[in-house]
Parts: C-alpha cells; structure tokens; sequence
C-alpha cells in the first residue's frame, strides 16, 4: 500500500507519554500540529540552536548553501525570532556544516563553518549581541584530502580551549585542530586514523565520562563507527570493539541519550542514496553506549527511514523525559520521527509532512514549556519550519 502523508497528532503524543503506546497508530491520524515558518538563504542545509547574544534564550543558526551565507535568527521567547542586525553573514564556500562554541574565550559564542568542496574552515567571532565577524587568519587552511565536509568543535587536550576537528575522507582520517592563544587554531593540524571513507559527519562529546570530549565519525564505505577518545593530552585511541557496525552507508549522526540511563548513545542515518553507488539498506540506526566508550547495536536498527535519510537530531520532542529521534528524508516532503521509550526501545515511528527536500534538523526548547520544538530546514523552499511541541 502506498504510504500516506500525515502529520502527528497532539493526541497521539499525550497516549505516547501515558504509556499507551500499543495502541496508537500514527498513521491513522490526522490533526496536525502548529507550526511555523521563517525564510533564510538559498538552500539552507544545517541549523543549529544556541544562545548566541548572552539572553539566555535559544538562538538559531541556519546556513545557505548557495549563497554561502549564514543567517542568525534572535530568540524573543514563546519561539518568536527576529534576523539578527547585518545578517546574514558570509559563511564561506558552501557551508555544509556548522560548529558552535567560544573559541577565543571572550564569553561569547563563535561559529566555524566546514566549506564543502574546499580544504579550509571559515570561522566568525560572535559579538555577543547576535553579531559576527571573520576572526584574524580566517578562512583556516585544512591539511585533509580532498576537501572538507563536516565539523566539530571540543576541548580534546584538556587545556580549557576549544578545538576542532574535520574530515580528511579521501584518506580515512580526521584532521583535529588544537585551540591556541595566539593564532586561535595550531595549523596544521594532527591526523588521526578512523575507518574507510568518513564522508560527511563527526560529532564531539564525552563518551566515556573522563571530562575530556571525544571523536566520533561516520565511516561510509567500511559501514561502521570510529570511536576516538581523547586522553586529555592530544593523544587518542579506540575502545575495544571500535570501529562498531551501524548498518550500511551511515552518513548523518547525532549524539545523545536516548534511553534515560544517562549514557551518550549515538543516532545514525543509513543513506545509500547519498552516494552514487547507492547499495545497501536504507533507514536510523541506534547504538546504545555503556558510558565506557563501547556500543552495540539496538534491537531492530536500522529503522525505515525514507528514501535518502540524511541529517538527523536528538532531543525530548514529548516531554516525558526520554529523548527522541528525527531525520530528514531529503528525497521526499518528510521528516521521521522516532518516539523512544526509557528501556531503550521504540516506542513509534513515522513520518511527517514539511516543505520540500527537508535536510538540516534540529530539536531544541524554543518556548520554554519543557517540551522541545522540531526545526527543519526546507532547502528547495528557502525557509526553515518549527514544529511545535505539544
């Protein structure tokens, strides 16, 4: 049977949260939930959420990929946004990818951008009032082959500096920039082996609860998961088990708790349809962290996903405590959203209706109701679009 397009309903979220479950069906439902819609850039393919002019209101970052630009968009409350004065900023050839954090330590947050189809970074100094500016060396030169894709940022050697970290895909590394006083990143950078082909994405967090972030990436060809835990001095090294398999052609990731046992775990889009060679089985793959730095694979990964997955966030969408699940199809009108349960199962999935070619993701707050909101970014449609939470 042909899938139907559909929206989740307010109600079978309130069923969801009274541990009812079993007896919904998403996709007999109809009622569909506020939404909103703000217009950005040309092709915006990332967002991201931060607090970026110190008001302690959720900001949002969002990048255009054909026009090389970032817009920031200025937290008013209740999930109101104003553009930001002079926005958009330039952002650099084709920003794919975005990291966000103070990086010259003056208290207020920065960008880094990850230019795709060139061998630097792009980095913007906030003002703390929602300005940017380039910082002094930027763009920043990258040592990878053959051009950059993704970044991260985090404090790797344990010296109170944010560093960064890039893809060098054409030979199976990462290239980390250690944060420096003087020229804000040492060039060139370390290079650190992972698997076959860490095409697109890498993510930074503590995965083995030492204090010190650590690496993770995606490794298309090898169809698995390098784990690089960082010892706090610029050195890294893989937990036995690492590279862990996560299903064919992983390319978007995210990392967060998604089973409420205060232990990192990891999402993982499976797009076969984002390569050329396009074999292989579509669809989200959950591995389960025991907060040593090891994962395994949760029951019945990988889990439809539409046609060609492609970004992905985490985040408590139903306020029940739990984090959930949501990945954008960028081959159709939909984003899939996977309800989670606090034993580490899935609770539902489905998908649901936004504008067209969705990529970027993100799930955060935005009105303060303790229940977070969903933002997609629409590329063929020049807007990005906040699902409410309910």
């Amino acid at each position: 049977m042909k899938k139907r397009a559909f929206f989740i309903s307010v109600f079978a979220f309130l069923l969801l949260a009274c541990g009812q479950s079993k007896n919904v069906s998403p996709r007999e439902t109809a009622a569909a939930p506020d939404t909103l819609t703000i217009k950005v850039g040309a092709e915006p393919g990332c967002v991201e959420v931060a607090d970026l002019n110190n008001d302690k209101l959720p900001d949002l970052v969002v990048t255009s990929q054909s026009d090389s630009n970032v817009t920031i968009l200025l937290g008013k409350g209740k999930a109101k946004f104003t553009e930001a004065d002079g926005s958009p900023f330039p952002a650099g050839h084709n920003a794919n990818d975005v990291a966000i954090g103070d990086f010259d330590k003056d208290g207020n947050a920065d960008l880094a951008f990850a230019n795709h189809e060139r061998k630097y970074i792009t980095v913007l100094l906030g003002d703390g009032a929602g300005g940017f500016k380039a910082a002094a060396g930027s763009p920043v030169p990258l040592g990878g082959t053959p051009h950059v894709h993704g970044i991260a940022a985090g404090d790797f050697n344990g010296d109170g500096r944010l560093d960064l970290v890039a893809d060098s895909w054409g030979n199976d590394q990462v290239e980390v920039l250690f944060g420096d006083s003087q020229t804000l990143f040492r060039t060139p950078g370390i290079f650190v082996k992972v698997g076959k082909r860490p095409y697109q994405r890498h993510r930074a967090g503590d995965l083995d609860g030492d204090g010190h972030d650590d690496i993770v990436t995606t490794n298309l060809e090898s169809n698995n998961a390098s784990i690089l835990l960082a010892d706090g001095k610029g050195g890294f090294k893989e937990p036995a088990g690492s590279p862990f398999s996560c299903g064919d052609n992983p390319f978007g990731l995210a990392i967060g708790d998604v089973n409420a046992d205060g232990k990192p775990d990891l999402a993982i889009v499976n797009s076969p349809g984002s390569m050329a060679q396009g074999r292989g089985k579509n669809g989200m793959t959950v591995l389960l962290g025991d907060g040593a730095g090891a994962f395994t694979m949760m029951k019945g990964s990988p889990f439809d996903a539409g046609k060609i997955p492609n970004r992905i966030a985490i985040g408590d969408v139903n306020g029940d405590g739990v984090n959930d699940i949501v990945s954008s199809d960028n081959d159709s009108d939909e984003i899939y959203l996977f309800l989670m349960g606090a034993n580490g199962g899935l609770l539902s999935a489905a998908p649901v209706t936004v504008g067209r070619h969705p990529k970027g993701v993100a799930i955060a707050d935005l009105n303060g109701d303790k229940k977070s909101e969903i933002i997609v970014c629409n590329t063929l449609d020049n807007n990005i679009q906040i699902i409410l939470g309910k």
